[in-house]
Parts: C-alpha cells; structure tokens; sequence
C-alpha cells in the first residue's frame, strides 16, 4: 500500500526534472589536468520496462479493451483488445513520462492523467488529445459527475480541476487545502466532490457549482499513512482508502455526514471494484483476499478469490473459450504488462502476460560493481540492469527503484526505495536475483551507501512528512545484529559519509520526507566514532569561496591525499580529518545555489588521482594538488562513475553514456617511450637518435611559443619512422610512435 502510493506521488516531480535535464549541454572549461576525454559516446538503453500503474476498460465495436499507460520517455498510451490479446493501437502522450490515474466515460470517451495535463481518447475517432492542465506537475484521482464532466486532484498544490467536454472549459478551483502538497483521490456524489488529501490524511468536501469546500477529518481510532490515495462513490457512501499506516478502508454517510463505525484494514487496492450491473455490492482486496462488501450493511464476505498483489482500476468482461471463467469476470492489469482475470463463480484466477509495448526507463542509479561491471537501476523501479565494460554486452533484471548502491567483494547491494529495503545481490551466481536482507525502519530512501571492513553504513531520508534520517550499520553477514541510530543530526538526512582512521564522517540535507518542510536552515557535518557507537561531533562548515551556506553538503570521499573532500552547490571543497577545518576550497560553479534534495553528488578517484565529479550536475575532472579543473561536454547528469577500464560513464536519461580518459600526449612523454623502445630492444640506436633529436628541436620551439616550428619538427619524426625498415623498429613500436606524434599536444 504505501509502496505502491510512494511509487507514485514521486512521479511528478522527479520525472518531469529528468526530462528537463536530458540535453543541456556544457562548455569546458579552459584548464589542464593532464587528460584527453573523448567525446561521448551512446552506449544505448539498458533498462527497459513495461512499467503501468492504472487501467480502464470500455467497448469499441462490441469488443471489450483494457486502456493503460507504460511509462517511458514519453508514456505510451495503449488500446488492448482483451480478447485476441492484441495491442490495436499506441499513443505517445508527448509532455508526460507516465499516468497513474484512467477513466471511462458513459459515452465511452476515455481521459488519462499525466504530468500536469488530462488526455482525451475518442473511441469513435481513435485520436487522443492534449487537454491542457491547471499549471500543476500531476494529475491524480480522476472522477465524473452526471453530465459527464472529468474532476481530478494534482501535485505540487493540492488543487482541484475539472475539464467540461461539451465546452472544453477547464475550471481551476486552486488548492482545497492549503499548506499541503496532494489530492491524491477524488469521487463525485451529488453535486460535490470529495478529494483525498496528502501529506496530511484529511478528506475535502468540495460544492463544485461554489467552490466552496470543507475539511473532513478521519477517525481518530485510523492510523494515518502517507496520504488518503483512494476515493470512490459507492450508494450513499464515500469510499476512503488510508495509503500507509494501518492501510484502513472507510466509509463517509453522505446523509449522515459522518463516518460509520464499520471500517477494513490491510486494504490494498487501489480503486474499489464496482459491483456488476444493478448490485448494490462492491469488492475490495483485503490482504490476498477479495471481499464482498453489501452496502446496505457495509458487512464483507469473502469471495474465495485471491490475489497476490495490489488491485488497480477493474472492469467485467467476458474470457472467451475458456470454462473456467462463466458469464463474467472482473478483470485487472498488473504493473509489469500481465492481465489478470477473476471468476466469483468459480473462484478461478489466471494472469496472461499481454504484450503491452514498453519503453527505455531513465537511470536512476549507476554505480561500479565487482570485476568490469557497472549496475544501474531504472525510474520508476521495477527493472535494472548489469553492464560490462569489457564486452559491452548488458543484462536486465527485476529490481526496485534503487537510491543507492555498493560493492562488496563479490556481493552488490542495493539500497532500495520505498521503504528502505536493502537487497544483496551474489554476482558470481549464473542467476541475477537480488534477495531483500534487511529494511531499515521508518525510513524511506538509502541514497548513502558505504562499505567499511565488509559492513554498510547506511544514511537515509525518512518516511513522507517526516524529518531526520538514520545511521544504519549492516553486517550482510549477520543481519539481526544491525544497529539503527535515529535522527543522528537532528531533523536532518543523512547525504555523505567516509571512513578514516576508525571515524566516520558525515554530512547532510535539512531536507526529510516530501510533504514537509525542513526546520533547519544550513547542512551539516558529523564526526561518529565507530567503536565507541556515538557521535563526537557536529558542525555547520565555513567554506570560504562559497556565496551561500548551503542547504546540502554530500559526496564525502577520502581523497588520495587522506583529505575528506565534499560537494555542496558549485563548490568542492577538503577537509583535514584530524583538525576538521577547511584546507581547500573552490567555487568552481559560482551561479549555482540552493541546488539539491537527497541525491548526493557522486566523487570518484581515478588510480592516478584525479578526481571526477557530478558537482552541480556536471561531469567535472578536478586535480586535488591545484584545484584545476575541466568541465566535460556533457549533458547534465546526477549520475556518473569510474569503470575498471578507467572510463568514464554517466548517465543521459535513459542512456548510458561513455567518455574515454586517456592521458594527455606531451613532447616529454614522447622522449620517454624513444627511450623505453631502444632499452626494450623494439627500436635501434641509430633510429631513436634521430627520433629524440627531432622530438627534443620540437620541444625547444615549443617552449619559445614557436607552435609551427614545433609541429614541423614532429612531422619530421613522423617522415622518419614512414621510411625506418623492419630491422630498424618492430610493428608494433612503429605503430605506437606514429600515434603518440600525431596525439601530441604542444
């Protein structure tokens, strides 16, 4: 349930923010620091995925069809003949990565939400139209009322809209409840419609002719959750279902305005299953079993049906040649593409994979596993995948929506969102199938991932509405002996941490859960002492070149240099572990402030110590001795690291992008491998003179500014080994020396 309600109101905002970033392109910087980047190279899309939250059903020419969504880079609005199990038809909903929310108008007419804009499908055209939206990033909880009008809730504002078809008008009746971030549900009865309201669990009764609204309260007896996900008109009652918490199922008495005392817990649908024609009976999933609800009574039986996973939008049709399934039976879509089908009568239950078209899922998380392997997660979760550097060959699996990742010894894990679930992964198995260890409690995203002496150390973001991430220290080994320190900076997350010298270091994010508000003003940084199981230190950072104390400081590696440097706007900074002050500083991307949630920027060290980075969503390569620094034509990427190879590799959107590192061809180290070739014997002595004189009147020219004297001199090398014999230099030598020269750069 609160899966499945986490994996959707984050839909909204992160989507849209990785399709903003997909092909913002970056000038580098004039700076050396000793490396040659190739241009980037499309290594294609790992991670696909048939990825569909909701569903509805209808008729087009006496034929029943399923309309669903894939999510994708756009989303791919589908018409399923039910019966031949054919995808008839396919709409890109330009604008939207996906729709968590359909519906079915008497007319047939079928309405789609996306990001921020309603669609219209005409079963009588066939054609799909943008409608437009209210100005917000998501729209939730369709509904209609008795003239056909579309009502629906939306994110980041808790607003309320409605779209009239018979007029095209588009009513804004702005936010129903104000400080708060979602209508996640809405149900229309009897000139009003009722919106389930996020972060906080209330429920608004909305006059659709006045605007006028009034906020209803849930019992007091209810556990509340993330948000009120589910409303449905059903007879006289207001149908509310409770995402998270105790997972309630309840009831509003439209006449008595109040709620019954009659309520369901473990409700995980997430629509209620309307009754066939003329019953006054609805059904929902309690648990794995679906139940009979009599409105008259509200008292539920069981169906002797079962169904093992959340219960999306439903309809009845009829299952053609097969006994089983009489008259007709409720039908249901599953998130990876399998539809479902459920017989009342016979109690018999069958899942037909139907081949719903797919797309390319964007990258949510890359990381260097064991060996020349690279692990990515796809948003939203559901797939991944392993890459392999050396054969350029990938893999997909089934996984959830990773936030972080690490590699220990043979054994990848993966930190996975929601919930906060650890899942480890034997990568010399011929089988790819992460098994869940461990789920840190109360929180909700593992972006930190650290291995320290063959154990994880675990910073998290808490639940939605919640402030103050956790410590986690994991032993994969013995995961009963986990221990959890709560709230390790007050009211803040947790966005780096390092090891040195038996201390670990972190650093963090005034920001919590979505849907509320941090209390904090500036990022942190802690000291905890590992043996001892404390903290020992905690400070607000003075970094000299930056123009605003930030909001997030992460990315927390111990360089080379035994420094502990960190990232916080546009700024790279190193800090001595010993004194904790502030040694280096550079504010290498000035304009940028305020910049960053949860993910941490990503530090990588190559062997020869330069360090990588994603500061401020650019791939940038620093040298730690002089602060130099390079920025990569890139586009801009939260995701980037270093493979076995030395390579780069970074994340586009859906693609898995590739920068060659080589090092950079001087004079001088053309002279080195003259010398290096001669000693080996691969070159004669008369030859490698030569070759060093010319290299050495080259380098001379050079050093006066005299370029074209320089490159003169270095053709000349290059005329030389064109004429040298067999005996003079071996193949390969010959070959070498010719790339160096033409590599060079003065």
């Amino acid at each position: 349930m609160k899966g499945m309600f986490n994996v959707f109101v984050i839909l909204g905002i992160a989507f849209l923010l990785v399709l903003s970033s997909f092909f913002t392109q970056f000038e580098s910087a004039s700076a050396n620091v000793g490396k040659n980047f190739s241009d980037p190279e499309n290594l294609g899309t790992p991670v696909e995925s048939v990825a569909i939250y909701d569903s509805t059903y209808g008729k087009e020419n006496g034929r029943d069809m399923m309309y669903t969504t894939a999510s994708g880079e756009p989303a791919i609005f589908q018409v399923v003949d039910l019966a031949s199990q054919e995808v008839l038809r396919t709409y890109e909903l330009e604008g939207s990565g996906s729709s968590w929310t359909h519906i079915t108008v008497p007319n047939g007419n079928v309405y789609i939400g996306g990001n921020g804009t309603l669609y219209e499908y005409s079963p009588d055209t066939q054609e799909v139209k943008n409608l437009g939206g209210i100005g917000e990033s998501v729209v939730y909880g369709l509904s209609y009322d008795e003239e056909g009008r579309v009502y629906f809730g939306s994110y980041p504002n808790a607003k309320a809209g409605r779209y009239d078809p018979s007029t095209g008008e588009m009513t804004d009746y702005g936010s129903v409840a104000p400080g708060q971030n979602y209508t996640r549900s809405t149900a229309y009865h009897d000139g009003y419609l009722y919106l389930g309201v996020g972060v906080d669990n209330h429920v608004v009764k909305l006059d659709v002719d006045t605007g006028d609204y009034e906020k209803i309260d849930i019992p007091e007896n209810i556990t509340p959750g993330s948000s009120i996900w589910q409303m449905d008109a059903a007879g006289k009652y207001i149908v509310a279902g409770v995402g998270g918490g105790s997972n309630a199922l309840l009831f509003y008495d439209t006449e008595l305005e109040e709620w019954s005392d009659t309520y369901y817990l473990n409700n995980k649908g997430l629509r209620l299953v309307k009754g066939q024609a003329d019953s006054d009976k609805v059904y929902f999933l309690q648990g794995s079993r679906l139940k009979e609800i009599d409105l008259e009574t509200l008292e539920a039986t069981d169906t002797g049906v079962t169904f093992g996973t959340f219960l999306r939008n439903t309809g009845w049709v009829e299952v053609p040649n097969d006994p089983d399934f009489p008259g007709l039976s409720l039908v249901t879509v599953q998130f990876g593409g399998g539809v479902t089908y459920m017989n009342l009568e016979t109690k018999k239950v069958k899942t037909i994979q139907y081949p719903i078209v797919g797309n390319p899922i964007p990258l949510q998380t890359l990381e260097k596993g064991p060996d020349d392997s690279l692990y990515m997660s796809g948003y939203p979760g559901g797939k991944a995948a392993v890459y392999h550097t050396d054969t350029g060959e990938s893999k997909s699996f089934s996984l959830g929506q990773a936030e972080g990742m690490a590699a220990i010894g043979d054994y990848m894990y993966f930190g996975v969102y929601p919930g906060a679930s650890i899942f480890e992964l034997d990568t010399t198995e011929e089988t790819i199938s992460p098994k869940k260890i461990y789920e840190v409690p109360d929180q909700d995203r593992p972006f930190v991932m650290t291995p320290v002496d063959e154990k994880l150390y675990i910073g998290t973001i808490p639940d939605y509405g919640h402030l103050g991430g956790s410590l986690t220290i994991l032993d994969p080994k013995s995961v009963e002996d986990a221990r959890v320190y709560d709230n390790v900076v007050e009211n803040q997350s947790i966005t780096g941490l390092a090891e040195k010298d038996g201390k670990l270091y972190g650093s963090t994010t005034i920001y919590g859960g979505l849907g509320i508000d941090p209390t904090e003003t500036e990022a942190k940084i802690f000291v905890w002492d590992i043996e001892k199981g404390e903290k020992i230190e905690e400070f607000v950072p003075t970094l000299p070149k930056a123009t605003t104390q930030p909001r997030m400081i992460s990315g927390m590696s111990v360089g080379p240099d035994g420094l502990l440097w960190s990232a916080a706007d546009g700024t790279i900074f190193a800090m001595d572990p010993n004194t904790l002050e502030i040694v280096k500083s550079e504010n290498i991307y000035p304009d940028v402030e305020n910049r960053g949630r949860w993910r941490p920027v990503h530090i990588r060290w190559s062997e020869d110590g330069i360090m990588y980075t994603t500061l401020a969503g650019k791939v940038t390569a620093v040298d730690p001795k002089t602060m130099e620094y390079e920025t990569l034509n890139t586009s801009s990427t939260e995701l980037m690291t270093l493979g076995d190879d030395g390579n780069l590799y970074y994340a586009a959107g859906t693609n898995l992008m590739k920068i060659t590192v080589a090092d950079k061809v001087t004079l001088e180290t053309v002279l080195d491998v003259i010398n290096g070739h001669e000693e080996e014997g691969n070159m004669k002595h008369s030859l490698s003179k030569v070759l060093s004189n010319k290299v050495k009147q080259a380098l001379h020219h050079s050093e006066k500014d005299r370029l074209d004297q320089a490159k003169k001199h270095v053709q000349d090398a290059l005329k030389h080994l064109e004429k040298a014999k067999e005996k003079d230099i071996t193949e390969e030598a010959n070959l070498e020396m010719k790339d160096l020269l033409q590599s060079v750069e003065y």
